[in-house]
């Protein structure tokens, strides 16, 4: 069984928030510890002590600069999108590379909304078996397996009980940049077809640090860890092109900001450090 390394590294960061003294956490996520493998975990049960929180917190910082705070400060970010869709109506929720995403079993804003998760057979097998050992964790979420470069997503979702006419939020976070662009294009080619009302939040890296043509404090020692952990990024995008990148699609840009934006929008000074290549961007079915 293939489990992504960086996903854990990700449910790590939000299990570390989740346990924040020194400032209100941005998130409560009690399931992620579940994904965090056992070397980290015993680390969590330390960090419980404040000081030894803020001592982990600082080397997780050194070892891969802007990683914790940009995936803290998204996770925020992309709750907040939904919380406002929720709010607005829309009652389907699709989280695309779902990997140790628990929103649907955290967000209690989500108790009345279908969701369903798309991702890799073999991280969903991972995923299912520790969600179901898990207390107040939702049984009703609706599992669908896709390969992205090869599997026909609108096809495996309607199979699965996805109503195309009704609107639906999207999610689809740290995932195309490990895509070629084809596979990102198809994926976003089917959500433009949704119901009008539907929505895509949407994680990418600048374009310029996969070329070299833009310099990014950090940007060579993230591409060199995911490279060694076997998952290289290969997608990107110019920000100041995305907007013409989803029109084709039917896809109309609506918030478009770099690591160090949003970062600022929920992080005190003293944290909101680190890179500015991981992106993020809303965009809605025009």
């Amino acid at each position: 069984m293939s489990v992504s390394r960086t996903a854990q590294y990700v449910a790590f960061y939000r299990a570390l928030e989740s346990i924040e003294r020194h400032r209100a956490p941005l998130f409560d996520d009690p399931f992620a510890t579940a994904f965090v493998p056992s070397n980290l975990r015993s680390m969590l049960r330390v960090a419980r002590v404040p000081f030894a929180h803020k001592l982990l917190s600082r080397y997780a910082d050194r070892r891969a600069p802007g990683a914790r705070t940009s995936a803290i400060a998204r996770t925020r970010f992309i709750d907040d999108v939904v919380r406002s869709r929720v709010d607005a109506g829309v009652r389907q929720l699709v989280i695309l590379g779902a990997g140790f995403d628990c929103r649907a079993h955290r967000l209690q804003e989500l108790r009345d909304t279908t969701v369903f998760e798309v991702d890799r057979a073999d991280t969903q097998r991972a995923k299912r078996e520790a969600v179901a050992r898990m207390p107040n964790a939702r049984t009703d979420v609706i599992y669908v397996a896709v390969d992205f470069e090869r599997d026909v997503l609108a096809e495996r979702l309607a199979v699965a009980g996805w109503d195309a006419d009704q609107p639906t939020t999207f999610i689809w976070e740290g995932v195309t940049n490990y895509l070629v662009e084809s596979a990102v294009a198809d994926v976003l080619s089917q959500i433009g077809t949704s119901a009008l009302g539907s929505a895509v939040v949407f994680t990418y890296i600048h374009k310029g640090l996969l070329d070299g043509t833009a310099y990014f404090e950090g940007g060579e020692l993230m591409m060199q860890n995911v490279k060694t952990l076997g998952e290289p990024w290969r997608f990107g995008l110019y920000p100041e092109s995305v907007a013409s990148f989803l029109a084709p699609f039917g896809l109309a840009l609506r918030e478009n900001l770099g690591a160090d934006e949003y970062r600022a929008r929920y992080l005190p000074a003293s944290d909101a450090r680190g890179y500015a290549f991981y992106r993020i961007a809303v965009a809605e079915r025009g």
